[in-house]
């Protein structure tokens, strides 16, 4: 079928905007540089900052924004706005009467990447070869495929765009409740207003904005069996003010294990092979799960000789050196059931008869977590922390009851559970996605063959 439809050349369906705008004219949230856009086909976020003076190229909603440095990278956007880039991220759009969706489409196809990559210039940096780009060939679809190729590539990017604001909102949740029993006290605060006990100079704001909270009309106490687990008066620490009885512990106090990675002689690209025990790097730590893919692997052997560096489920996987402050938990449905650390990671084992490893990893990745992690840290070349195990080993902070944190894992257990899911589900989008588009761009497979995406890969 495909070899029926015309070969055309990219240049052919778009054109490459060059109009410029002074940035001054452009908001933060409407400017877009390689360094907010996303990997592998993930959008933008919210740029950090922007140039104070000079040109940038102006967009239009409907054009495909293309990160011109490192295509392997894949970051390409489907515009939604009017704004602004630099001039590292290439604008194209698509000619009259062509269908933005399905030129996307294209883009997307692992085919055309792979060609930037080829024909890019430059070592070091590589840039994409913006005439070479332009001379891509490829099959243009009749009119009728064209509309149904952009129509399942939008519901698979819908699909998984709906995963991601989910699991950022199913995060958000468990860490407001972390927050609320854990660092504001709000039970013990109610407990201590309704028994009339004397609230601490130090927590007296933090009452009357909770004693607010409290008088609004659709207020909803926690279950009376929950609110009696906590304490109804506060004591001075040297954590300040805390819930009377509360322990105040070091890492190393509710650890079995705290351990570094290898050095980096001991794990070279030479030791790497095509499956085996895989290898924890900074890319797999960027949520409070551990992401799995893409990982290089080593030999059963060789992970043996690594075997101070091995973790396993429950654990939580830190960063040294690099991207500081990274921290994530090895979900207890972990693709693997071993890995080993990286060089520039460590990790802590946590004592479950002591404390939480679901509690514990909200508070490393929480506002006092993170301070705690990164007060030892070096910001000279590259981001460190110093002696790191060490440090870790000596962070105090509050310990609640063990009949507490076993009930905020009721709680937060099935959140992350829920997460873990939609994450699996989106690795399947994108696989089903990755083979589909292929076969239907180069006509390989017809529209009578696909599979129905509303009921094969339903999110949790």
């Amino acid at each position: 079928m495909g070899s029926k439809w015309e070969k055309i050349k990219l240049k052919e369906v778009v054109d490459i905007i060059t109009t410029k705008v002074d940035v001054s004219q452009i908001s933060l949230c409407d400017y877009i540089s390689t360094e907010n856009m996303l990997t592998n086909f993930g959008g933008i976020s919210i740029a950090n900052s922007k140039p104070s003076t000079g040109k940038i190229t102006k967009f239009h909603s409907g054009d495909i924004l293309f990160s011109n440095i490192r295509t392997y990278f894949k970051k390409l956007w489907l515009a939604d706005r009017t704004g602004g880039c630099s001039n590292d991220v290439i604008v194209f759009r698509p000619k009259k009467n062509i269908n933005s969706n399905y030129i996307l489409s294209v883009l997307m196809d692992q085919k055309f990447i792979e060609y930037t990559v080829l024909t890019s210039k430059g070592t070091k940096m590589p840039r994409g070869d913006k005439t070479a780009i332009l001379d891509y060939e490829f099959n243009l679809a009749p009119d009728k495929y064209c509309q149904h190729i952009a129509k399942i590539n939008t519901l698979i990017l819908s699909k998984l765009k709906s995963n991601e604001v989910i699991n950022k909102s199913l995060e958000q949740m468990s860490q407001t409740l972390f927050k609320s029993w854990f660092v504001d006290f709000d039970p013990v605060i109610d407990n201590a207003l309704d028994a009339g006990n004397p609230i601490p100079e130090a927590l007296q704001s933090r009452a009357e904005l909770r004693q607010k909270v409290r008088n609004c009309a659709d207020f909803k106490p926690l279950p009376a069996e929950i609110r009696s687990l906590f304490q109804s008066e506060f004591e001075e620490t040297e954590l300040g003010w805390v819930p009377k009885g509360w322990s105040i512990v070091r890492t190393e106090d509710i650890a079995l294990k705290i351990g570094m990675g290898p050095f980096g002689s001991n794990i070279k690209v030479s030791t790497f092979v095509n499956a085996g025990v895989p290898i924890i790097s900074g890319q797999h730590l960027k949520d409070p799960l551990l992401i799995d893919g893409d990982n290089n692997f080593i030999t059963p052997e060789h992970a043996e000789k690594l075997k101070n560096s091995a973790v396993y489920r429950k654990d939580i996987i830190f960063t040294h050196a690099g991207n500081i402050g990274q921290v994530s938990l090895i979900p207890e449905d972990s693709e693997y059931d071993r890995y080993i650390i990286s060089q520039r990671q460590f990790f802590l084992r946590v004592n479950e008869s002591k404390s939480s490893p679901n509690y514990l990893i909200h508070y490393f990745r929480s506002e006092k977590g993170q301070h705690a992690l990164l007060s030892n840290a070096s910001q000279v070349g590259v981001p460190s922390i110093a002696r790191p195990s060490t440090h870790l080993k000596n962070i105090s902070f509050l310990n609640p009851p063990m009949v507490l944190l076993k009930e905020f894992e009721k709680f937060s257990t099935p959140l992350f559970h829920r997460f873990s899911k939609n994450r699996k589900c989106g690795v399947s989008l994108t696989a089903l996605r990755d083979t589909l588009l292929p076969k239907l761009i180069s006509g390989e497979l017809s529209l009578e063959d696909l599979p129905d995406l509303t009921t094969d890969t339903e999110a949790a």
